[in-house]
């Protein structure tokens, strides 16, 4: 499967792209092979965007690669899930404590809350799948798409900051982080759900890859050299960009050690656990049918005979007649009453008076045609 290649253009260039992002902070400007800040930042974008690029013809040209694909136990997986639900709801707490306290009621910023807090729902039924390995629960798409719904609002919301600050202010990395999570989860509730997708698990591993890139290396340096002291509440951001990125880093480790092939997978649908009609086979010459048993030779309680009560009602028991002494006698009265007796045959020549030759038994009129027929020779 060629999609599990670009964790050869992963792993060098995610090094790299972290490398750059931090050394904003740990090198000063210009050390660097006298690269500026900005220049540095160019740079740990551009090798996510290579992650991205390099393994796009990989992954698209990868056809042996299933389109289903069930979760295995990852407990790593499942503990960061649980970590990062609990994250997600202090988060969508303290943005409403600041609408409220600002006054402003700002229609993204509300639509975030709500999404904060479901998503926090939608990752603790993660961790538990990862942590149980629950392959058989029932999971609703649009429940699962929750996170992908609000990464892109976060997203919405960095394009309307950049409208009034300077370019070079813009944070552009966090848009980035934010453009393939949002593309990473919603392929990503696709295969949770198993829904017939064509690309979706192949689609997982090609953004989840950069967004793993740019999440955790933004993460860490926005906890690292912008770090709120003032009110640690909004750090929170910066540990959700770190969280994502393990939880997706422990995913992609899993998807790429146990997805299967394609011919390795067979679908079995509600439709096929159905019985389906009984078909008529042609064998020998005769017009059978192959699946439906002769119902006359199916007796539908064969323990009836055996259990049921016959009293009351009108039946005969029948004995041999070699077993009944009364009935044999009847049999010898009736044979006894047969005109079958005996003769002797002496007797029978004494009482016959039937004529003893052919001559004695014609009558006149023959003997008359025999005695012309003489005298004629």
């Amino acid at each position: 499967m060629r999609s599990k290649l670009s964790w050869i253009f992963f792993v060098p260039f995610a090094l790299i792209g972290c490398f750059l992002k931090l050394a904003q902070g740990f090198l000063p400007e210009g050390m660097l092979f006298g690269f500026s800040d900005l220049m540095l930042e160019y740079g740990y974008l551009a090798a996510v965007a290579l992650i991205f690029l390099l393994s796009l013809p990989f992954c698209l040209s990868d056809k042996k690669i299933s389109k289903y694909y069930l979760p295995h136990r990852n407990v790593p997986a499942g503990i960061i899930g649980m970590i990062l639900a609990v994250v997600c709801a202090a988060d969508g707490a303290n943005i409403m404590f600041h609408v409220i306290s600002s006054g402003q009621i700002e229609v993204l910023r509300l639509i975030e809350v709500v999404l904060l807090l479901l998503s926090a729902v939608v990752f603790v039924t993660y961790g538990l799948n990862h942590s149980f390995r629950n392959r058989e629960s029932k999971q609703f798409t649009l429940f699962l798409a929750i996170p992908a719904l609000l990464f892109s609002i976060r997203m919405i919301l960095c394009f309307v900051s950049f409208t009034t600050i300077s370019i070079r202010l813009a944070d552009v990395a966090s848009l980035i982080c934010y453009v393939f999570t949002t593309l990473f989860f919603f392929n990503y509730a696709i295969v949770m759900s198993r829904i017939k997708a064509k690309n979706a698990v192949r689609n997982c591993i090609l953004y989840g890859l950069p967004a793993v890139a740019a999440t955790i290396p933004c993460g860490i340096y926005k906890l690292l050299f912008q770090f709120d002291y003032e009110y640690v509440l909004n750090n929170i951001s910066s540990l959700e960009l770190i969280l994502l990125g393990c939880y997706i880093l422990a995913f992609l480790i899993e998807l790429t050690a146990f997805v299967k092939k394609a011919d390795d997978v067979v679908v079995v649908t509600e439709d096929d656990l159905i019985q389906p009609v009984p078909t008529e086979e042609q064998v020998d010459g005769f017009l059978v049918n192959a699946d439906v048993e002769d119902e006359k030779d199916v007796e539908a309680d064969p323990t009836y005979r055996n259990t049921s009560d016959t009293e009351g009602y009108l039946y005969q028991e029948e004995i041999a007649p070699g077993d009944d002494p009364q009935l044999n006698e009847a049999a010898v009265k009736d044979a006894e009453s047969f005109l079958t007796e005996m003769q002797d045959p002496a007797e029978l020549d004494d009482e016959d008076d039937r004529p003893k030759d052919y001559e004695s038994r014609l009558d006149d009129i023959d003997k008359l045609i025999l005695e012309i027929s003489e005298q004629s020779d």
